[in-house]
């Protein structure tokens, strides 16, 4: 005797303008390689900000099993969130400029490829971090990256070359900004040009800022990094690209599960790539293992 198993819903949410890449052929390539074995298929095509959102949450209070998102980190922190808590489980086609949640797990930046691991169906459990109350699941941070992601917003052009005027601009006008950093355990007065809150060791296009940040030991990094002079940016560059941030001078990494920090001002923050308005003082805390994603099988 045959026992049929019933196949899994899936919705596909495709941001049309994320990235670089051209997602024309994503349905296509769906049909073509979904396992249509394991499961049946919708996809929406985002419409408007926030429209990725409205969909991530219809899909919880539809039942379906994964919802997976074409597009880069701010899109998965928009389809994402919402999941937190819940069985749902997020998969994720890489279609954005710096992808660096995709880069963290691995995932291949290939659609196909990427269907693939979808087809495997492997889910693990991963810490998601709040800011004052606003979940983010990659890397969030205040100062020069929260200046470079809100000046990147506003330009039309996506993609690397357009990320790096924006880099090297703020680099010029930017000065350090006095926090106060306060953990469980100690406080910390420390003066920074950025401090980047780290659940994924990437910022994206390949760049680990924290290499020893895991998406599932309960903690989120904290990555204090003081103003390199000019002579000393190639230096910081190198311990960057080699993964090796956390020994890069200039550069303080502690991981901890929860911390505020004190600004001089409300300002706007970097979360996951997109630039948001926030209060002066920042509560930051970790909650574990609150978000099931799809990923390799032999993932650790």
């Amino acid at each position: 005797m045959t026992v049929s198993m019933s196949k899994q819903k899936i919705r596909f949410i495709i941001n049309p303008i994320s990235g670089t890449k051209h997602k024309d052929q994503l349905p296509s390539q769906i049909e073509a390689h979904l396992d249509h074995t394991r499961f049946d298929y919708e996809i929406f095509v985002s419409q408007y900000a926030g429209h990725a959102a409205i969909l991530a949450k219809d899909a919880v209070n539809q039942h379906v099993d994964i919802l997976a998102v074409a597009g880069g980190d701010g899109s998965i922190n928009e389809v994402g969130t919402p999941l937190i808590g819940t069985d749902l489980a997020l998969a994720v086609i890489p279609c954005g400029s710096g992808n660096g949640l995709s880069r963290c797990l691995d995932l291949p930046l290939d659609p196909v490829k990427a269907l693939q691991v979808i087809n495997g169906g492997h889910k693990r459990k991963i810490d998601t971090v709040d800011i004052n109350g606003t979940p983010f699941i990659s890397i969030s941070g205040t100062g020069y990256d929260a200046k470079v992601a809100e000046d990147y917003s506003k330009d039309p052009r996506r993609g690397f070359d357009t990320y790096f005027k924006y880099i090297l601009r703020n680099y010029i006008t930017m000065k350090e900004q006095p926090y106060t950093i306060v953990m469980p355990d100690q406080t910390l007065d420390v003066q920074a040009f950025f401090i980047s809150f780290a659940n994924s060791n990437q910022m994206g296009y390949d760049f680990p800022i924290s290499p020893h940040a895991s998406l599932w030991d309960g903690k989120v990094d904290l990555c204090i990094v003081q103003k390199p002079n000019p002579l000393e940016l190639p230096i910081m560059g190198g311990f960057m690209i080699d993964g090796m941030m956390d020994k890069a001078p200039k550069v303080k990494i502690i991981q901890t599960p929860e911390a505020t920090i004190i600004r001089p001002k409300a300002d706007v923050i970097n979360l996951d790539g997109e630039s948001v308005m926030m209060e002066k003082d920042l509560h930051i805390k970790v909650n574990p293992l609150s978000l099931n994603i799809i990923c390799h099988e032999t993932q650790k």
